[in-house]
């Protein structure tokens, strides 16, 4: 998927600690190519609330410009700081949900939102991104 209008009509594939990084994205990012493509996934979702979302492990519609994201298709940062699949491994257990679960980003979201402040410091403790992630800061509040 180059950019949001790739989608078609199925549902949108997003890694399952990207639900709280939706959440509180604010504009940042990698690189620009990164941080335009999670804006208008992101945009797309909050547009269409009754859209679908697939919930993975791994390389998602997000992490297509990441420049972390080998040409084989996998995430290089998954060991730094905490193992990236554990945070999505993390999240889909709070959240009671398998991966491959397909769900209305409406859904999604009032999950993500209804999580507590000590289960979001589990999840996002050691997330690079969490100085600058309005979900986390306000979570911790």
């Amino acid at each position: 998927m180059g950019n949001v209008g790739d989608v078609g009509p199925g549902p949108i594939r997003i890694r399952a600690h990207h639900i709280l990084c939706m959440q509180g994205f604010q504009g940042l990012g990698y690189n620009k190519e990164f941080t335009a493509n999670m804006a208008q996934i992101i945009e797309e979702i909050r547009k269409n609330p009754s859209s679908f979302i697939e919930i993975i492990v791994g390389v998602d519609s997000i992490c297509e410009n990441c420049p972390h994201k080998t040409s084989q298709g996998i995430c290089n940062k998954e060991s730094e700081f905490n193992n990236i699949s554990d945070m999505d491994s993390k999240i889909l257990q709070k959240l009671d949900i398998k991966e491959g679960s397909i769900l209305s980003s409406s859904i999604i979201q009032s999950l993500a939102m209804n999580l507590s402040r000590p289960t979001v410091n589990k999840i996002c403790g050691n997330c690079s991104w969490r100085n600058h992630c309005l979900y986390f800061q306000e979570k911790m509040l």
